[in-house]
């Protein structure tokens, strides 16, 4: 075997090895933070609501609503004062920040309680601007038990003192399962280099009103 096809076989070996240990080291290390029962979750400022698929109809897709729905729960039950929705409103064609707003508005929470990163375009940039832009310090990550652990454990080396809460714990198709997996690696290796949000911008207090622009709901 020649000098290349090794380095190239050692390598593939080192990718595959990666491929399987950070998943199972990430989802170890967060798992004694990640709850499926109210009664289990600690009282936290914030909830942080992560955007996923709407409907053309303006309303949550069903990922989404089984997360606005554990969001509703958490602040009924006292377990939160304020929610952080987080979700991508690159076009005004898709603008999950409203749908979400609205979507809680319908349901009892206060304006005043709800605010918007509109630059969330995936977990590691909504964790990121979490602490940085918004300057949460705790709060109780919500969405999918399949995503929670890659979720919690940006949020906590972001330094965000967090939890996850998700009562819809199956991956669903097999695929969602692997492509959880290449996302948990590529999230490590984020935290590991500290790569930048693509957006930053001006901090926002979140003990001053509602950042949610009415305007476009």
């Amino acid at each position: 075997m020649t000098s290349l096809k090794k380095k190239t076989l050692s390598l593939a070996v080192l990718a595959l090895a990666a491929m399987v240990a950070v998943p199972v080291y990430v989802r170890h290390s967060v798992d004694k933070f990640i709850f499926t029962e109210i009664d289990q979750v600690e009282n936290k400022a914030f909830a942080i609501v992560l955007g996923a698929a709407i409907e053309n109809n303006n309303e949550p897709g069903s990922y989404l609503k089984y997360r606005l729905n554990d969001a509703l729960a958490l602040f009924e039950a006292g377990r939160i004062e304020k929610i952080l929705l987080s979700g991508d409103n690159s076009t005004k064609s898709h603008d999950e920040i409203s749908v979400m707003n609205n979507y809680l508005i319908r349901n009892g929470i206060p304006q005043d309680k709800i605010y918007g990163d509109y630059a969330g375009f995936d977990t590691y940039s909504t964790m990121e601007r979490a602490s940085k832009i918004f300057e949460i310090d705790n709060a109780i990550v919500v969405s999918q038990g399949f995503h929670l652990p890659r979720a919690v454990y940006i949020a906590r080396q972001k330094g965000i003192n967090a939890t996850g809460y998700a009562t819809k714990t199956s991956y669903g198709k097999i695929r969602y399962f692997l492509r959880e997996n290449m996302a948990i690696l590529k999230s490590w290796i984020d935290c590991l280099i500290n790569r930048e949000a693509k957006f930053y911008g001006a901090k926002i207090d979140t003990n001053k009103s509602s950042n949610i622009i009415l305007e476009q709901l």
